[in-house]
């Protein structure tokens, strides 16, 4: 037998993993899906509700039936003349009661507080 026999050792060179891109762009595409996702979900319940809010407003605003008739207190007064001493005479016509007594009557009810 051969004594000049060596065995052979072979050297293991350490493999470096393999990265396959497509996963990994698989993955990004995946997370970019789910963040553009949710964003669009934000904004289309950011209008909905902006929508909603809107027309909330507009149906607070909107009278639901106009007076038929003014008030009983509140008398349109017909115009005659549009001179000075016309418009002095109705200024001083306007009853405004006894403006005294209320203020009294206020001053009462802070001072009770």
């Amino acid at each position: 037998m051969d004594q000049n026999i060596e065995p052979k050792i072979e050297q293991i060179e350490p493999q470096e993993p393999k990265i396959e891109p497509e996963k990994k762009i698989n993955k990004k595409n995946i997370i970019i899906l789910v963040i553009v996702g949710l964003i669009a979900i934000l904004i289309l319940l950011a209008v909905w509700y902006w929508l909603s809010q809107k027309s909330v407003v507009t149906q607070e605003v909107t009278p639901t039936a106009a007076p038929s008739q003014p008030p009983s207190a509140v008398q349109p007064v017909p115009l005659k003349e549009d001179s000075i001493s016309a418009i002095n005479q109705e200024l001083d016509s306007i009853d405004m009661g006894n403006l005294d007594q209320e203020f009294q009557t206020i001053d009462a009810d802070l001072n009770s507080l």
